[in-house]
């Protein structure tokens, strides 16, 4: 079971060059993601992905396990640059933002300040 940021299993002629991530969002390209195992197919805009992603990964390697079955295994990617026709009716699977939560809890004053499992309550 491959993790996504293990890329030793895509094996690469030597003589052509890794294309990254961030080349695919420079160009406007489509990352069409399918898992052969529960034959899940999701399109993303590679620049969605560089939000979230290295820039600088392969862009052949797959970005995220499969959400229905869980594995990354069985993911194949490739890149597409869209078509006319695409436009309107392709489906693709968009950032809509990222979220960061801010952790507070109570603690005396002169306390020091230390993590803990239990969320600000002793």
């Amino acid at each position: 079971m491959g993790s996504p940021e293990q890329y030793s299993k895509y094996h690469r002629h030597p003589a052509k060059p890794v294309s990254t991530l961030q080349h695919a969002a420079n160009y406007a390209q489509i990352i069409a993601v399918n898992c052969s195992l529960c034959r899940r197919s999701i399109n993303y805009l590679a620049t969605d992905l560089v939000q979230v992603l290295n820039p600088a990964r392969p862009v052949d390697g797959p970005p995220f396990s499969c959400s229905r079955c869980g594995t990354a295994e069985y993911i194949s990617v490739k890149v597409k640059t869209p078509a006319a026709g695409d436009y309107g009716h392709l489906v693709i699977r968009r950032l809509l933002g990222i979220r960061s939560v801010s952790e507070w809890g109570n603690r005396p004053l002169g306390e020091e300040m230390r993590k803990n499992n239990s969320r600000g309550r002793k």
